[in-house]
């Protein structure tokens, strides 16, 4: 008697177990539908991790890797939802920038290398603040087509609501706004950001095509002092790294933050100490 208790007990627990599985599991597809409709759609991989966690899409596009999801929440921070788009680079790329509308707060300090870029369109100009590592690429990468998306994705949130930050291993899109339930806006944000994606690798492309004009000889003592790529700061003390390729110099710092020469079309990663003159 007491046996066939105990198996009935066990078997009401199994199937109560089973039933909150299902249940979870219907709730779970309920809430996240939009990200499985985006894995079916671009071919990728819906992987569910869990009750509390939100699950993430990812996908290969080109020779890269996107992974779209939702952002952790961060303990002691208010819980805003934010959608994430995140490609990683299969070759890094010489670049750093961070761009997000004026009605988002700035961070305490701009990324490291980085300097205030205005495009020359002014009501882009008004609406964003550009920080780049290189001016030149920034223009390049932020033509008509490339601040139209932008413009779009900003529109699927309020204003300060986006963030586009690119370092040399990956694009991060950041939409503070919980996209998982809306099939329409998730699939308009990934398409977007995949445009902004290959506008960068192309104005990339483009700009190691062109290549770098490699001069012998020492400097032009009259020239002044060189100034670093990186953070375009004047090299007149402290430790410096030139590069092995194009004798580009560079701050000590600044080389090990980027890993490489700063010279597009270069890119060498073999340097030399020397000190400042």
């Amino acid at each position: 008697m007491e046996l066939f208790v105990l198996v009935v007990i066990v078997l009401i627990v199994y199937g109560v177990i089973r039933f909150l599985a299902v249940v979870g599991a219907w709730s779970t597809g309920a809430r996240y539908r939009a990200f499985r409709q985006l894995a079916a759609r671009f071919g990728g991989r819906y992987e569910s991790r869990g009750l509390s966690d939100p699950p993430t899409v990812s996908f290969p596009h080109g020779e890269n890797s996107v992974r779209v999801g939702l952002a952790p929440t961060v303990p002691g921070q208010a819980s805003i939802p934010r959608t994430r788009v995140v490609v990683r680079f299969h070759r890094g790329i010489p670049f750093r920038l961070e761009l997000a509308p004026v009605a988002r707060p700035s961070p305490t300090q701009p990324p490291k290398g980085t300097r205030r870029v205005r495009v020359g369109d002014l009501e882009f100009d008004a609406g964003f603040v550009v920080q780049a590592n290189d001016e030149e690429m920034a223009r390049d990468f932020l033509n008509p087509a490339v601040r139209w998306s932008i413009d779009a994705l900003q529109r699927l949130v309020h204003p300060g609501g986006l963030l586009v930050s690119i370092s040399p291993e990956r694009l991060l899109v950041q939409i503070d706004r919980n996209l998982s339930n809306n099939r329409d806006a998730l699939f308009m944000a990934v398409s977007e950001t995949l445009l902004i994606q290959d506008g960068l690798l192309q104005g990339v492309r483009r700009r190691i095509t062109e290549g770098v004009t490699i001069v012998a000889g020492e400097p032009d003592p009259d020239a002044g002092p060189p100034s670093c790529k990186v953070c375009g700061e004047t090299i007149d003390n402290g430790p410096v790294i030139v590069c092995s390729t194009c004798n580009t110099p560079h701050h000590r710092e600044c080389w090990e933050f980027a890993g490489a020469c700063s010279i597009y079309g270069c890119g060498s990663k073999s340097g030399r100490p020397k000190h400042a003159s």
